[in-house]
């Protein structure tokens, strides 16, 4: 395969940088991720080698049902998948620091090795495959990334140069400096397939992304809700709303008994209560059922006696393409992290308060749902703290950082935060194999979201007895939320612009793709409602990938590369 040379590489950079099209890398995603950073050089991805893949749990997804009504059977995964995330790997070359690694998630590629990657696949699909749009072959794809571990050949680097940039690694501090102050990284699965979606990912950006709500043949019926309805005489009381899908079916109906015979429901069809209309109404048990697209609301008045019963509210989903954006959904080893790093010169960190009485008091009604500056202010070492020290001099500290694996559904959302109580609320039940990697990740909390609602009937997930700090935490969160409502899970370093104290990650990611920016999920709640944490689409265009359209804008990287070679074509 022909490689891209030094002068081509310059070109394809330059136009990047002068790209006219629509899609706005520079608009953050729902994370508000710091701007500092510095991409891995070529000569650190020498060091690093090919990245190392991370190891999905294939049994995951049959566990799906019991990580959504367990708190603590979800959060004990979780701890899992970090500690896969962080796990120690070799640098692939010799270094005078013994047994010299870096955590896996450092292994991984950044936006520039993205773009070397798939210029050189690009290329050498030759005038016909790129006319065709044709994909990149396994051979092609492997021979790209294997030369992206040589671009120092392309920058005319000697071994004597290499050997004298190697001697620099004096200390384990020059082996975590390896890698540059990382802002995004994707799995080797996750590149791949991005690379591989790029016609699907051209397609959306000249047509746009499939609409919200998406027609298709009803598949099989699932609960949306399960609520206890207490309602005096004549008193009502309305839920939702619901999102349905053009083809869905939503389905209301209270349980026997309980006053429900002379109750009434009532679906009613709009984006709020007081603009809806009515599209069903039943008294008594019977089900009360109406078609999408559209958001819905439900209305259950007592009658002549006082009603205590239950209500279900169901859903026949449509068969929708589920990223519309892409060639398919992420694989299972797809995995990306976002990093939050803060400048130590620049004064000690902020420290937050995720103890049940603060978050109460951030998430009150009332507040800017907003995290702040920090309740209070640390001064940690590298013992304690993951630490980066770059080229230039300064260092920064990895205050907080989004893990996201394609092992469920909807990704494994987890996210964890540097605290100055590491065994209190959300770092309480950290496992022996996280304390294991060492010093610094045993300061780090941790919460995760798999679904936009929270299914755990226990307020405290589970912890109450045996772990009061995190039960209370979690009992607060909930408070906020009420039982069956949206679920939560917030980084107080990375999640830092206005209503993402309430988030969620999995209701801001699926606008991925869309056309929808950050800033419209957290502050339109009628269009986005609970801060933008609760579905409103039956489809993902990207699968919840910001990395396409925000945060590193991989589609104008790749529109950029595709335009290039179609002007150069005869």
């Amino acid at each position: 395969m022909s490689q891209l040379s030094a002068a081509s590489i310059a070109v394809v950079v330059a136009l990047v940088a002068g790209c006219a099209h629509e899609v706005d890398a520079s608009v953050p995603s729902c994370e508000a991720v710091g701007a500092a950073s510095e991409a891995a050089t070529a000569a650190d991805r020498r060091l690093l080698g090919l990245a190392s893949e991370y190891p999905a749990d294939g049994m995951l997804a049959a566990r799906r049902e019991e990580l959504l009504g367990s708190e603590r059977a979800r959060r004990a995964a979780a701890w899992e998948v970090v500690a896969r995330v962080l796990a120690p790997v070799s640098l692939a070359e010799a270094s005078p620091v013994a047994d010299a690694a870096v955590p896996r998630f450092r292994t991984w590629y950044d936006s520039e090795d993205f773009a070397r990657v798939f210029h050189a696949a690009y290329e050498a699909l030759g005038p016909d495959g790129r006319a065709a749009r044709a994909r990149p072959g396994d051979a092609a794809l492997d021979a790209a990334f294997d030369g992206n571990l040589h671009t120092l050949d392309a920058l005319g680097w000697t071994e004597e140069q290499w050997s004298a940039y190697v001697a620099m690694l004096a200390d384990g501090q020059d082996v975590a400096n390896v890698g540059g102050l990382g802002r995004i990284a994707m799995s080797p699965r996750a590149v791949r397939h991005v690379a591989l979606s790029y016609p699907e990912i051209l397609r959306c950006l000249a047509e746009g992304a499939p609409p919200r709500f998406v027609d298709g043949p009803p598949e099989a019926s699932q609960r949306l809700a399960h609520e206890h309805v207490a309602l005096s005489h004549c008193e009502r009381r309305d839920l939702g709303p619901f999102w349905v899908a053009s083809g869905g079916r939503l389905r209301a109906q209270l349980a026997p008994g309980g006053g429900s015979a002379l109750a009434t429901v009532r679906l009613l069809a709009g984006e709020t209560t007081a603009s809806a209309t009515e599209r069903c109404t039943v008294t008594g048990e019977d089900a009360c059922e109406s078609e999408g697209p559209g958001a819905f609301f439900v209305e259950v008045t007592a009658g002549g006696l006082a009603v205590d019963a239950a209500l279900d509210v169901t859903y026949d989903a449509p068969d929708v393409p589920f990223a519309g954006c892409l060639d398919g959904v992420f694989p299972l080893g797809a995995a990306t992290v976002a990093e939050e790093w803060r400048r130590v010169e620049l004064g000690p960190l902020p420290t937050y308060d995720t103890s049940a009485s603060g978050l109460a008091r951030r998430l009150q009604d009332g507040s800017d749902d907003t995290w702040g500056d920090g309740d209070a202010s640390a001064d940690p070492g590298p013992d304690e703290i993951y630490t980066q020290r770059v080229a230039e001099g300064a260092t920064f500290r990895l205050a907080g950082m989004h893990i996201r694996t394609r092992e469920l559904e909807h990704w494994m959302n987890i996210t964890i935060w540097w605290t100055d109580r590491p065994d209190e609320d959300f770092g309480a039940d950290r496992p022996d194999a996280i304390r294991a990697l060492g010093g610094p990740w045993s300061h780090y909390a941790m919460c995760v979201a798999i679904d936009d609602i929270e299914r755990d009937p226990d307020p405290q997930g589970g912890f109450g007895d045996d772990m009061p700090t995190l039960g209370a935490a979690l009992g607060a969160v909930r408070e906020h939320a009420g039982s069956g409502g949206a679920s939560w899970c917030s980084n107080p370093y990375v999640d830092a612009a206005p209503g993402l104290a309430r988030t969620n990650c999995v209701g801001c990611h699926q606008h991925a793709m869309t056309g929808v920016r950050p800033g419209e999920v957290v502050m339109d709640e009628a269009s986005y409602p609970e801060s933008g944490r609760l579905f409103v689409r039956s489809n993902f265009p990207a699968d919840g990938f910001w990395g396409l359209d925000a945060g590193d804008g991989l589609a104008a990287e790749i529109m950029s590369t595709v335009d290039y070679w179609d002007s150069a074509a005869p």
